[in-house]
């Protein structure tokens, strides 16, 4: 598939730039979350068109995703079946979301001194939305 070759969309987009994006919001796990809930990883349709994405593993593709690692992961994770049906757990997704923030804060060059407030503000944000209450705003602390 060459890049070239790619027609227009929708909206004055290429199937490749809507196939791109959407590749990218599969490295979020609360969107695959939505997903699980929206019953749309049960579909045949979408495990066919998750095998047709595996494109996106070609150097050619692979330079244009924000994400890399996590979105061709997700592509891989989402082939299997008990995957599809763990993610719909919002634990598992919590529990991705924190790993990535992990990775990320780890790959901050060690002269970041604001690397650990940035994982703990990070990390509130997703207990967040992941729980739907935030224990510092509701006036309780677990200190």
């Amino acid at each position: 598939m060459a890049l070239a070759t790619q027609q227009s969309v929708q909206h004055g987009r290429t199937r490749l730039e809507v196939e791109l994006e959407f590749v990218q919001c599969l490295a979020n796990p609360f969107y695959l979350n939505y997903l699980a809930h929206t019953k749309v990883l049960d579909d045949e349709r979408f495990i066919k068109y998750i095998e047709y994405l595996e494109y996106f593993r070609e150097p050619e593709y692979s330079k244009l995703l924000t994400y890399p690692v996590y979105s061709l992961q997700a592509l891989t994770l989402l082939k299997e079946p008990r995957f599809r049906a763990d993610i719909a757990n919002p634990g598992l997704a919590q529990e991705m979301m924190q790993d990535m923030v992990q990775d990320m804060v780890q790959s901050f060059p060690p002269s970041t001194s604001n690397a650990p407030a940035v994982t703990k503000e990070v990390e509130a944000t997703t207990t967040t939305t992941a729980n739907g209450t935030d224990s510092q705003q509701n006036g309780t602390s677990s200190n």
